[in-house]
């Protein structure tokens, strides 16, 4: 509650500065309904009535550079729930061949949609990728890029450590994972953050290679979500517990993109992993990992081409795989039926990605995206159509339907109307 005071405050502050602002505020609003099917009697159910809210102001500081504020609040009042937070504040200048960045803001590497294995500052939620926005979230930092004649640098530091957020959907398939469900999601909140003096850290380098930009990179820093053990022994309270510890993580990585004819290419990869959980101090303690305990490779190779249909008919295709696990399950249940109880078995897991875009006219336009993963032997589909109705105002009709009869089918078929206006 204290922080959100403090938020608003800001806010209010900010736009009782607005008329000293040379430019004018931008942003959007946006209000709608969404229904789900309920899977029992399967009819629509009135799921979601949200309205929300994206504030932005940018301006030039003569020398100092440009200084950026944006913030954005929701509220849903079909679930009597919602936030207000500071979306990005940061400032941007340059010095010689030097540019930085300082501030909460938007830092996305990589050369893939949505799934970067060297965008190490990404924090995707289940609801972002059912609802199509695949940005991320913005992070404390400060970032340093340096232009020389052939290549450029880039440092980045973030100075507080921030995690995943665990949405309602991420929350919902823990619950339901096992007996076991609200002992995770205690053991994740309860787990301790590294706070000031913990730092993260990213370099990457980038030239142009036979006319494709390559980047290589490397980060060190924290898992996005802890690592969580199951704690076994007679002087454990019940016998039984989780623990979360957030470990360091170091990657390597290397992003290549380009055209080979018509065709836009593209292909990332990077190798590494967190620490290594502690060896017990109790003798009469067993720890067993429900996180992946080793280093492990991630990839993503895709393409897009514009079939000549029309307006033009955007094809876009990419293949994931992911080393550590499922998208949607981040743990894994330990064998207890073994003895001793052995952990889990964390397999590689592999999606297909395809996304159809079309514009019919400059007003009207239609997007498709379908998501499928070979272990959970399902995946979403995801069409939807977008009308601009002039003078920034914009509806947009959107399905999200699952299919198969693995993890995705945990969610529901859901329809949603939203309305928008950017000004």
């Amino acid at each position: 509650m204290k922080k959100r005071v403090q938020i608003l405050a800001a806010i209010l502050v900010m736009l009782w500065a607005v008329p000293v602002w040379a430019a004018a505020p931008t942003g959007e609003l946006y209000g709608g309904l969404a229904y789900e099917w309920d899977r029992v009697e399967e009819k629509p159910v009135l799921a979601s009535i949200p309205l929300g809210f994206r504030l932005a102001l940018e301006d030039e500081l003569d020398s100092l550079g440009k200084l950026h504020f944006s913030t954005k609040g929701w509220w849903d009042w079909k679930l009597k729930d919602g936030k207000l937070e500071l979306d990005q504040l940061w400032l941007k200048g340059y010095y010689g061949d030097f540019d930085y960045q300082l501030g909460k803001q938007l830092i996305s590497w990589g050369t893939a949609d949505g799934f970067n294995p060297t965008n190490y500052f990404a924090r995707m939620s289940s609801s972002a990728l059912l609802g199509g926005d695949l940005r991320g979230e913005a992070v404390w930092a400060g970032r340093v890029e340096y232009y020389a004649r052939a290549w450029s640098g880039t440092a980045v530091v973030i100075p507080v450590f921030a995690p995943q957020k665990i949405d309602a959907f991420m929350e919902k398939l823990m619950l339901e994972a096992g007996p076991q469900g609200a002992q995770l999601l205690e053991a994740i909140e309860g787990a301790k953050k590294p706070g000031l003096g913990h730092p993260e850290l990213a370099l990457r380098l980038e030239t142009q290679l036979a006319g494709f930009d390559l980047q290589a990179s490397y980060f060190w820093g924290y898992e996005p979500l802890p690592g969580i053990e199951l704690v076994l022994g007679p002087t454990v309270p019940g016998g039984m517990a989780l623990e979360g510890t957030y470990r360091r993580q170091h990657f390597l990585g290397l992003a290549l993109a380009g055209t080979l004819g018509p065709a836009g290419v593209w292909a990332e990869a990077s190798y590494g992993g967190p620490e290594k959980f502690a060896e017990p101090e109790n003798p009469y303690e067993v720890r067993i990992p429900m996180s992946i305990n080793e280093r492990y490779f991630q990839a993503v190779v895709g393409g897009d081409y514009t079939v000549d249909v029309g307006s033009g008919l955007l094809v876009q295709a990419q293949y994931i795989y992911r080393g550590q696990g499922s998208l949607l399950e981040p743990y894994v249940q330990p064998d207890l039926t073994a003895f001793p109880p052995a952990p889990g078995e964390i397999q590689g897991a592999h999606y297909l990605y395809g996304r159809l875009a079309y514009d019919f006219n400059p007003d009207a336009s239609a997007d498709l995206v379908i998501l499928y993963g070979t272990q959970e032997k399902g995946g979403i589909i995801r069409p939807s159509y977008t009308h601009r109705l002039g003078e920034g105002l914009q509806l947009e009709l959107s399905l999200v339907q699952p299919f198969g009869e693995g993890k995705f089918d945990s969610i529901s078929t859901r329809a949603a109307l939203t309305v928008k206006y950017q000004f």
